[in-house]
């Protein structure tokens, strides 16, 4: 038999609770029952007034204390109260457990968060309706911490298949050349300063500490893994402006501006499993990141791929389930694909895997959430600048060499295209690799080469590889473009979108006869000399600079002539256009920008008299 309950329209008017300091339980007349007589939970009141009672909690330092309607008092102490534009961050913990979780987040309209008591396994989540009335009512723990349970991790494995996912990591592709902080492969960096995008004001932190002495990785890792294992997370987050930092400095700093814009997960030293609590981006509530098992699974790309998962559930996503994985969907095989909130640990020893967010295209989805949208909108983490706006020359070497150095970008979004242009005065031949340079990257190139006009002369997208190539490509004279964007695979039911397909690309090839160099590519700190030119005329050069970039300087040595340096942002300049000119009497010159923008800067140097031996240098300072 149905229990009767009343409908919004007709349900009694509860009374607020009378949020009571110092402890004292509080008094509830009712609880909001559903359909079947579900508990929706007991009332609190609105969110203006809990947040306003909790701020005087926190400067009280007393206990803010209510009862629900079975009875149990949920006294909490908060240890942290951030309010900013209108929004709050609330953390701390039940005032009677030390082992226990408090967070709250949100603004006066609408509050959403948690309070867990990890010895007793009970949980319960705060809410707020359409009215702005906030709600607490019991919840499973798993709704707080939808954790990856080690057991299931290696159930239905046999000794041989856990030694081959040990051994199995991704393999950097060698265009991998440092093109940004966490591009590359580790090169004695000090693992305790890590940082994927410099002077972010979004940071999420991974707290080393609890596994480091000093700078020195316990238990026999090496700083290699401890290097890939931040790398990994950097790399699921690279499309957003998010600093993955190990520097607790970095993160203090930022949280000290906005605690909304951080994140962080403490690294534990002790076998276990792993958790965090969702949403809880935005607060100081903490996730934990247990080390693997020491008989299985390599470190920097087990604890990577772990760690990026679990700030999946911090930023508010939970599993993708589906097929027979159940709550852990195990990725499609053909394709080597799967969600890196799914089970991941499947696809371990796949050759070209490929791990993205998703937003449950694939058959048999349980979980439809876009993982996109919550980061971007709901965590209201922006994402990465347009690297490549309106196009950019296609940099070539001596011999038409395109070098991954000079050749590399982004794609920030699945609606990003990245244009190079190229021309050609005579009749010549491509020969063009891109890759996907990140360690643990999301990114499946898809390149078209085209007419000026836009009529297609060839499209790559390599099967279950992730790379785009051209062989002997043979182009008759005129001017062309090579586009990039994300690449997809099979159908987005069985298969993947390009949905995710984001990340760093690089190129590498040559491009032979009938083609002139229309700039030299620089290289941040390497210096070009034996340059010379002739009165009158300009030399051009490029240099990349990436995001987060707090200098570019550029010197001009020569002991004879007079060269005059001019420096320009996404276009050459000339001596009436350009961002910083040097044009001094002699061929000595020095040109700084000060926190230059992402992408192109080209130098131009004017013969204002003959010279000879002339060297060229620019650096970007991160």
């Amino acid at each position: 038999m149905k229990r009767k309950f009343n409908t919004p329209y007709s349900r009694p008017r509860l009374p607020l609770l009378a949020l009571v300091l110092g402890g004292l339980a509080v008094c509830h007349t009712g609880t909001v029952l559903a359909a079947e007589g579900t508990v929706l939970g007991t009332e609190l009141g609105s969110a203006s007034g809990l947040i306003q009672s909790l701020k005087q909690q926190h400067q009280g330092r007393q206990a803010l204390s209510l009862q629900t309607q079975d009875g149990t008092a949920l006294p909490v102490l908060v240890r942290d109260f951030f309010e900013q534009g209108g929004k709050v961050s609330i953390a701390g913990r039940h005032r009677d457990a030390e082992d226990s979780m408090f967070f709250l987040k949100g603004d006066g309209k609408t509050l959403r968060g948690f309070l867990v008591l990890h010895g007793q396994k009970k949980a319960w989540e705060y809410s707020t309706d359409a009215r702005g009335v906030v709600s607490v009512k019991p919840v499973p723990l798993s709704r707080v911490y939808p954790d990856l349970d080690e057991d299931f991790q290696r159930s239905n494995r046999s000794t041989a298949t856990l030694a081959q996912i040990a051994a199995a990591h991704p393999i950097y592709s060698p265009m991998a050349l440092r093109q940004t902080p966490h591009i590359g492969p580790y090169n004695n960096q000090d693992v305790t300063k890590l940082e994927s995008k410099p002077g972010s004001p979004y940071v999420f932190y991974l707290n080393t500490a609890a596994v480091m002495s000093g700078s020195t990785p316990l238990n026999g890792v090496t700083k290699e893994n401890m290097y890939r294992a931040w790398q990994s997370v950097a790399d699921q987050y690279s499309m957003l402006q998010l600093n993955v930092t190990t520097n607790k400095a970095v993160y203090d700093a930022a949280k000290a501006s906005s605690v909304l814009r951080t994140g962080i997960i403490n690294f534990v030293n002790q076998d276990g499993r792993s958790f965090a609590p969702v949403h809880s981006f935005g607060t100081t509530s903490a996730g934990t990141l247990y080390r693997n098992p020491a008989s299985g699974f390599d470190y920097g790309y087990g604890i990577g791929m772990t760690g990026a998962h679990e700030v999946g559930h911090q930023m508010g996503m939970l599993h993708d389930g589906g097929g027979t994985g159940g709550e852990y969907f195990e990725g499609i095989a053909a394709f080597q694909w799967g969600p890196i909130m799914g089970n991941y640990w499947m696809g371990g020893s796949w050759t070209n895997q490929l791990f993205t967010w998703s937003k449950g295209e694939y058959n048999t989805a349980s979980n439809k959430e876009d993982d996109l949208k919550i980061m971007t909108v709901d965590e209201a983490v922006p994402y990465m600048a347009d690297d490549n706006v309106n196009g950019k020359p296609l940099a070539l070497r001596a011999g038409g060499e395109i070098n991954p150095a000079d050749n590399w970008g982004q794609i920030e979004r699945n609606t990003d295209t990245d244009v190079f242009t190229f021309s050609l005065s005579s009749a010549g031949t491509l020969n063009l690799r891109v890759d996907p340079i990140e360690y643990l990257r999301m990114l499946d190139v898809d390149a078209t080469i085209t007419t000026a006009a836009g009529a297609q002369v060839a499209r790559s997208n390599l099967s279950v590889n992730r790379s785009a190539e051209f062989l002997n490509l043979n182009l008759a004279a005129g001017d062309y473009k090579l586009i990039i964007q994300g690449g997809a695979e099979g159908t987005p039911a069985n298969g993947f979108s390009k949905y995710s397909s984001l990340g760093y690309y690089a190129m590498k090839g040559t491009l032979s006869a009938g083609t002139t160099p229309s700039t030299i590519p620089l290289t941040s700190g390497v210096a070009l000399g034996n340059q010379s030119a002739s009165t009158g005329t300009w030399t051009y050069y490029s240099i990349q600079v990436p995001a987060g970039s707090t200098k570019l300087v550029v010197n001009l040595a020569g002991s004879n002539g007079d060269a005059d340096l001019f420096v320009g942002a996404g276009q050459k300049p000339t001596g009436t256009s350009y961002a910083c000119k040097s044009d001094g009497s002699t061929s000595t010159e020095t040109c700084t920008v000060n926190s230059p923008v992402a992408g192109t800067y080209y130098v131009g140097v004017q013969a204002y008299a003959t010279y000879s031996a002339l060297t060229v240098k620019a650096t970007v300072s991160p």
